[in-house]
């Protein structure tokens, strides 16, 4: 989990504000990866940030390691939902 969500991360650093990078790093270096996953994609969905085709798979994947349902975690418990709503952009 820790990989994943981490070069997920670093994948889609340039498109993040520097005090919310700096922030989910963190989560990450503290082992918060549940944290980190559901902060992101809740950042991804309403800010509407780019992710391509890849990423996607890559968000889909770090989702479909966790077992559900997770009491507290809103995007986590509901990756269709998440997958749906990102805004996909070709490379």
């Amino acid at each position: 989990m820790h990989t994943e969500s981490r070069d997920l991360l670093e994948h889609l650093a340039d498109r993040l504000p520097p005090d919310v990078l700096q922030t989910y790093r963190g989560y990450s270096d503290a082992g918060e990866w549940a944290m980190l996953v559901d902060v992101l994609c809740a950042t991804l969905v309403k800010r509407q940030i780019p992710v391509t085709e890849a990423e996607r798979g890559e968000l889909a994947n770090v989702l479909g390691q966790f077992t559900l349902p997770i009491d507290g975690w809103n995007y986590i418990n509901n990756p269709e939902s998440v997958l749906s709503q990102l805004k996909i952009v070709s490379t």
